[in-house]
């Protein structure tokens, strides 16, 4: 039997000079602290130096704060005539930030107010619940009483006593936030709190995961009803009888690696059950860039800044949601949101958006009043005399959502050339030497590296290298002169030792 023989050719002089695979990611401008609300400013900023991430990160986690504190305590009508067209502010959003850089600690900061306004309202539930339950022990004394009563008097052929109507409802615990409910208990707190709630978690992937799993399309229904924030749900249970919430209303934040989110997406607007629009929901989602940098700063946190924020979240969480405060555009406000609504409808029907980034975009018909609301409400104190959304508020809405729109279409450029993302990520396995000189296709699709763990995403990511003079096929000539796949890294490429 011939021995197959291997052909190499490994000078210097064979080898193109390896091209530039380009940036993987679109640019995004930097954040403008003018875009938040004025009592807002400072906070984030002390937020973003203290922890040493970009200030999109918390200036969206103060945002998505603020609207799960206000859900349906106020709502916008959009249009000038059109009452029928109602936006409730809560929103989604997203940041998208590497594994360890503070994620979970930017949303610590502006969740902490909420769970300390929780805190109260837990104490006041608990006097409240005491107070109740006394009440209810001496209710049924009296009632047993009565009864004793009633039998005397009907023996007696007298009249009935006179039985006491006065009756209690049960306390119910206010709500602000959650973070890991069940389903069944999500629903059951949507319930008790008619203004809905803001639903966070660390990690937003594994949250979508587990929406994904057979068996949980209720579920993923219940949450992208909840979106809208003005419909009922109403879940019939054997044993938990009917719970009914008459308008579904969550706020959503979460963290997301870079890395599980270029996943996440390509398989979410394939087509199939996941393609349902639970990530364009997403409206307020960013991806800053980070500063290679990194500074050591040690100080106080700024309380008067926060407190300030503090007691924006305590009085809107004061408002009832059984009257929503009804906000319209003023004169001028109006006229530019119908000038911005205008520009936005032509975009989105042009040809030249991806299909998924235009159904993203699609979403900022609710966003753009939605935000500008959520600023009107924050820099307003007389909220039931003043129910107008200025023009300043609704110009730096119209602001926000152009920002949005930079990260949107930096997140959904991964989408228009799958093959040149994993290509750029294997270029950089490469260059951190974790691929040898010589090597095979399996041996890196079993390393399980994202965009890069099935045999046709890296045979896709090889021939973008070959085509840019990265790697070659080393050719190798067995009995059958069948090749393998195998490949030859250009030894003029610099790679970590």
């Amino acid at each position: 039997m011939r021995k197959a023989q291997t052909v190499v050719d490994n000078s210097l002089c064979a080898w193109p000079e390896p091209e530039s695979l380009g940036d993987d990611l679109l640019p995004v401008p930097p954040f403008d602290l003018a875009l938040l609300p004025s009592p807002f400013r400072n906070h984030v900023c002390d937020v973003a130096e203290r922890m040493q991430v970009p200030v999109d990160l918390p200036a969206v986690c103060a945002l998505v704060c603020l609207a799960g504190v206000v859900n349906r305590r106020a709502t916008v009508q959009p249009k000038r005539s059109d009452s029928a067209w109602v936006v409730t502010p809560n929103l989604w959003g997203g940041i998208v930030a590497p594994p360890g850089q503070m994620k979970t600690n930017v949303l610590g900061a502006f969740t902490r107010p909420l769970v300390r306004i929780e805190t109260r309202w837990r104490l006041e539930y608990e006097s409240e619940l005491e107070d109740y339950e006394g009440w209810e022990r001496e209710r049924t004394l009296r009632e047993r009483a009565w009864e004793q009563q009633f039998v005397a008097a009907m023996k007696k052929r007298l009249p009935p006593p006179i039985r006491s109507d006065e009756t209690r409802a049960r306390p119910t615990l206010r709500r602000l936030i959650a973070n890991d409910p069940t389903f069944e208990a999500m629903h059951s707190i949507l319930a008790d709190n008619p203004a809905g709630v803001l639903l966070v978690r660390d990690e937003l992937p594994g949250w979508w995961a587990m929406l994904d799993k057979p068996g949980r399309e209720g579920e993923r229904a219940f949450f992208l009803e909840s979106w809208n924030g003005d419909r009922p749900y109403t879940v019939d249970r054997i044993g938990r009888g009917t719970v009914y919430v008459p308008a579904l209303c969550l706020s959503i934040v979460g963290g997301i690696q870079p890395g599980r989110l270029r996943q996440y997406l390509v398989d979410a607007v394939s087509d199939g059950p996941g393609n349902d629009g639970l990530f364009q929901r997403l409206q307020l989602i960013v991806w800053p860039d980070f500063d290679r940098s990194w500074t050591l700063v040690d100080r106080e946190p700024d309380k008067e800044a926060e407190e300030r924020v503090t007691r924006i979240y305590e009085m809107l969480a004061e408002l009832s949601p059984d009257e929503p405060l009804r906000f319209k555009f003023a004169d001028d406000a109006q006229e530019l949101f119908f000038a911005w609504w205008s520009d936005l409808e032509r975009k989105l029907r042009g040809s030249e958006l991806h299909p998924a980034l235009a159904a993203h975009l699609g979403k900022y018909r609710s966003l753009m009043p939605s935000l500008a609301l959520l600023f009107e409400l924050a820099d307003t104190e007389d909220l039931e005399r003043r129910q107008q959304i200025s023009l300043a508020h609704a110009q730096q809405a119209a602001a926000w959502c152009d920002h949005l729109e930079a990260h949107a279409r930096r997140i959904y450029a991964c989408l228009a050339a799958p093959e040149l993302h994993a290509a750029r990520e294997l270029a950089e396995r490469i260059r951190q030497g974790k691929v040898d000189r010589e090597f095979s296709t399996r041996s890196v699709y079993l390393r399980g590296w994202s965009g890069l763990s099935t045999p046709d995403e890296v045979r896709g990511a090889l021939r973008v290298l070959e085509d840019a003079g990265w790697v070659r096929p080393v050719i190798t000539e067995g009995r059958e002169g069948r090749p393998s796949e195998r490949w030859h890294v250009n030894p003029l490429l610099e790679v970590k030792q």
